[in-house]
């Protein structure tokens, strides 16, 4: 390089046989990251998996409700909206179909002996009609464990 009549040499220091080259490292923290991202995402779908809350409808009013503490596999949410319509999971159902699932909980938790729950989410001007043919379908198959959902003070 020329610069004002001067000389720049680049000089390239050459490592000699004595000196020890540092261990390759890793840098895992773009890793860890994603198995950070990887984590939320998943506790975040699972928290929508479980809500199953996809009718929006007005629940009773009730005082003395208790917090659903376990989590049972062998639950079955029905969603009964003003009109008396049926929804499982979100999805509309017809009544036979609600009767036949409640069947099929009944012979599965038979199999694995686990105590089936029926979850029972009635909007709070509907009819009982259709929830009481629901009651009676579960008593007709010994489900004990039949639970309302409700709103509480805390609730709004």
């Amino acid at each position: 390089m020329f610069t004002n009549g001067e000389f720049y040499f680049a000089v390239m220091k050459i490592p000699s046989q004595h000196q020890q080259r540092s261990p390759l490292t890793f840098n895992i923290t773009p890793l860890i990251d994603v198995v950070f991202l990887l984590i939320i995402f998943f506790l975040v779908a699972s928290h929508f998996v479980r809500s199953e809350q996809a009718e929006a409808i007005e629940l009773p009013d009730a005082t003395g409700a208790m917090d659903e503490a376990e989590q049972s596999p062998h639950r079955l949410t029905v969603t009964i909206d003003v009109n008396g319509r049926y929804f499982i999971g979100g999805d509309p159902a017809e009544e036979q179909t609600v009767l036949n699932r409640i069947t099929e909980l009944a012979e599965s938790s038979k199999q694995s002996g686990v105590r089936p729950q029926l979850r029972l989410r009635g909007h709070r001007r509907a009819r009982y009609g259709p929830m009481r043919k629901l009651i009676e379908q579960a008593a007709r198959h010994n489900i004990q464990s039949i639970r309302f959902a409700v709103n509480t003070g805390e609730d709004g």
